[in-house]
């Protein structure tokens, strides 16, 4: 292999939850990086703000609103990408909700459950379903979903969250199994606490910030760039041999 294997130039990437945080810098990195971007998440609004900042940048975007806990939402974005010829050549599964901590797991509601599994959980398995199998079809393409520190870590008071997410983490490998034979490649970042609007829970509650470094051998919460920069490892050629791969960016917590 030959050249920059962390390359993306001239490829085509789709990332969800890409308005904000961890999705609109692994948008940024990339456009940077030559690709062309496909941003989703549920307000058209925020979504066309955050493309018209990639391309002041020089960059090539689109903004396509879906909510990724609604199946027709799903199957609509798909029809679009179709429509204006968009051959996805990376997935990333990153939008995602974190809920309200609850007295009791037992007592989760099942309104509560529901929906955190639908975004979660169905939503990055459908979409990486119907994707993926065009990426099949071409032989070629890369899946990531965000995961996090929290599917391996037991946590009552956001159970449903952590339950969610173990499975995403079985959905990847689920996936890589069935792809790879195809030349596509299914993988995962584990992150930990990120200094975006969803680690506010913890950033912003000093006791459980405590708590949470005092098991990260870092000692800090990591920047939404820094998960960025895993996810363009995995992106690219230079993780041709990784698949299945649950990848940990979390600042030490699990070691």
């Amino acid at each position: 292999m030959t050249g920059n294997v962390f390359s993306i130039r001239g490829r085509t990437a789709l990332i969800t939850g890409a308005s904000r945080g961890i999705g609109l810098s692994i948008a940024e990195l990339f456009a940077d990086e030559g690709a062309e971007v496909v941003l989703v998440a549920r307000k058209q609004e925020t979504l066309d703000e955050a493309a018209e900042t990639i391309r002041a940048r020089g960059g090539k975007a689109h903004a396509i609103a879906s909510h990724m806990g609604k199946a027709e939402d799903i199957q609509r974005l798909v029809a679009a990408l179709d429509e204006r010829g968009l051959a996805i050549d990376i997935l990333v599964n990153n939008a995602g909700i974190s809920p309200p901590h609850v007295e009791s797991f037992a007592d989760t509601p099942e309104s509560l459950w529901d929906k955190i599994m639908d975004v979660n959980l169905k939503g990055p398995f459908l979409l990486s379903g119907a994707i993926g199998k065009r990426m099949v079809a071409r032989g070629k393409g890369s899946i990531i979903n965000i995961s996090t520190t929290s599917a391996l870590m037991s946590q009552p008071e956001i159970g449903a969250y952590c339950v969610s997410k173990a499975g995403l983490n079985t959905v990847t490998r689920c996936f890589a199994r069935e792809f790879g034979p195809h030349g596509v490649r299914v993988n995962a970042i584990s992150a930990g606490v990120i200094r975006t609007v969803m680690g506010d829970h913890t950033l912003n509650d000093p006791e459980r910030y405590a708590d949470m470094m005092k098991i990260n051998p870092l000692k800090r919460a990591g920047l939404p760039e820094e998960v960025a920069n895993a996810v363009l490892f995995f992106a690219s050629d230079a993780s041709s041999y990784s698949t299945g791969t649950i990848f940990q960016v979390d600042g030490g917590v699990l070691s």
